[in-house]
This record gives C-alpha cells, structure tokens and sequence, in this order.
C-alpha cells in the first residue's frame, strides 16, 4: 500500500504492516505507519481520502479488523483522526523530541471495527 504507489503519487505516503497484532487468532489487526500530506496541499481532503482508501484496503483486501497508530501529540492529529473514527487506546507522555523543549506526546490510537 505505500511502496510502489508512493513513488507514483509524491502528495501523498502510507503503509500498512497485517498481521495479529498480539491478539487472539481470528482478531486480525494491522499497524499503520507513516501517513503523510505534503504540507502544502493538506486542508484540501487529501489526508481523510487517503485514511479511507487505507481503511478500506485493510477490510476488503487485507481481511483486517481492526487498525493502528501512533501519532505526534500537539499536532491536531488526534481531532484527525477522532473525526474519522479513531479512538484514543494510550499515550506515552513527552516520548517524541523534536528540539531542545519540544517534547511531544506519542498517541497511540485504534480503530474497529473497519
């Protein structure tokens, strides 16, 4: 899902990683990382098409459950992805440093079912 389409598509990342995720067989959940907008084009509903076609590649072709994340704290992430179903499941306070006094949160988020 990231790789290939990607390269062909330069406003836009994603990958998805299957698999059982620590949970029971038959619980199927997958981790999503390195979603991306180039910073220019986000506020045009790049982001949200993008988080559906994920979604919908995960339950269709992927035969997954349920998906997860971990998104920068302090970022409007988490309005992000509450607005597209994602639910709050952790937070790691202050793990995140981007520069001398900027420490984030890493928030970590579920959604299920797909």
């Amino acid at each position: 899902m990231g790789g290939r389409g990607a390269r062909r598509r330069p406003w836009c990342r994603a990958g998805v990683r299957a698999g059982h995720g620590g949970r029971a067989p038959g619980r199927a959940s997958g981790t999503l990382h390195h979603v991306q907008t180039h910073p220019e084009l986000r506020g045009r509903g790049i982001g949200g098409a993008l988080m559906g076609y994920v979604r919908q590649v995960a339950r269709e072709e992927l035969g997954l459950e349920q998906l997860h994340l971990a998104a920068r704290g302090g970022a409007g992430l988490e309005e992000f992805y509450g607005r597209l179903g994602w639910r709050e499941s952790g937070r790691r306070p202050g793990v995140l440093r981007f520069g001398p006094g900027d420490d984030r949160d890493e928030v970590l988020m579920h959604l299920a079912p797909l």
